[in-house]
């Protein structure tokens, strides 16, 4: 597997691991010092966004990245593409579409997902 082709799938694994509200999962792909940006300003913590995916809080229906542009050197990755999800969020269903950027780097020979940014679409 080519370095770009280990990260898309490091993102399929955190995409899979998000629908499913898997904590174990998604622990072992976040860094402890992730910073994820919403669209809406809102930023969640290695431990916020935790809580919130795994108690319920939000809950995805639909998640699907699309348009992967991979841009990286030997230890840090960008990925840039688009978001499209449907989630259910206090009791609401809600339609999502943002392009975005996420970081993961290679720490101690490991890839974590560090940052994430995403801007809604018109």
């Amino acid at each position: 597997m080519t370095p770009k082709a280990h990260i898309v799938a490091l993102e399929e694994q955190r995409r899979m691991a998000m629908l499913a509200g898997d904590g174990a999962a998604l622990r072992a792909l976040f860094a402890a010092d992730l910073r994820y940006g919403h669209s809406t300003g809102a930023v969640d913590t290695h431990d916020s966004l935790l809580t919130r995916l795994t108690a319920g809080e939000v809950v995805y229906r639909h998640l699907a990245f699309e348009q992967l542009v991979v841009t990286m050197n030997d230890d840090a990755a960008i990925v840039s593409g688009e978001m499209h999800a449907t989630i259910c969020k206090a009791g609401e269903v809600r339609q999502l579409a943002s392009r975005y950027q996420a970081v993961w780097l290679r720490r101690g020979g490991t890839w974590q997902f560090c940052a994430f940014q995403s801007s809604k679409l018109p």
